[in-house]
């Protein structure tokens, strides 16, 4: 195995554990524990994890947010935000109002919508990136850009008049991306502001959707996000990652 590879899973494998011990890893990647150190160090350089005594802990923090033009180019998880945002493209009619946030998968879908047959949508959101997007669009696609706060560092508007304008609003449909999702915690994300647009986008909609890659799962932020969602869509099923809990709730979609 290469050393990108090995280093790869370990970081896939603090993804869901959080903490691992080098002997743990050195027998679940059949490698010695002399190259395991040597791996945690590196990946400790580079800020991916926190090395510990005989270990390493994920080096995620329940307030770290990732700018957008981060979150934009992360190859990571592209392709499981793009077979995300194929379902949940299925999911949109002709003569929709959808309401969309500045989230990355979310992103991905306003791509879709640009390049699709879908007629006579009204596209209202938060972000410049879906405006832009969508200039080719024409008649088939209204687009309702909401004022605001401009955040320049995530891209997107949000704040007081942002809000007013979101609750004078009803929708057929909204999406919108998220950090956490987390059996005791329910929905996250850093920034609080983040957390007051999803909520009430959810709640100016008759059917909101939740677009989440399956790395945000068992993951807890600082903001918590009071919503009550029709769908989740997500990537695949985890290993190791409870999902029974939203049974009753929401309806949770496997684009795999």
């Amino acid at each position: 195995m290469f050393p990108e590879e090995r280093q790869k899973k370990i970081i896939d494998i603090l993804d869901e554990q959080k903490s691992v011990r080098v002997a743990e890893l050195s027998k679940m990647l059949e490698t010695s524990e002399v190259t395991i150190r040597r791996d945690l160090e590196e990946l400790d350089r580079q800020n991916k994890l926190i090395r510990i005594h005989g270990g390493a802990m994920s080096a995620y923090s329940v307030g770290k947010d990732i700018s957008a033009p981060e979150l934009i180019s992360n190859a990571k998880c592209i392709e499981q935000k793009r077979i995300i945002s194929k379902l949940a493209y299925e999911y949109i009619d002709d003569y929709d109002t959808i309401l969309m946030d500045s989230s990355s998968t979310v992103y991905e879908l306003v791509k879709l919508i640009a390049a699709g047959t879908k007629k006579n949508l009204i596209i209202v959101t938060t972000s410049p990136l879906a405006v832009t997007a969508l200039k080719d669009k024409g008649d088939n696609c209204k687009v309702i850009m909401l004022g605001g706060e401009f955040n320049y560092t995530h891209n997107t508007v949000e704040g007081y008049m942002t809000a007013c304008l979101i609750k004078d609003m009803r929708a057929d449909k909204c999406f919108f991306g998220i950090n956490g999702i987390d059996e005791s915690f329910g929905y996250s994300t850093p920034r609080p502001a983040d957390a007051e647009m999803k909520t009430l986008m959810a709640a100016s909609s008759v059917h909101p959707f939740m677009l989440a890659d399956s790395t945000k799962f068992g993951k807890s932020y600082f903001a918590k996000v009071n919503v009550d969602v029709d769908y989740i869509i997500t990537d695949t099923q985890r290993d190791g990652v409870s999902y029974g809990w939203l049974e009753g709730r929401t309806a949770l979609l496997f684009a795999e």
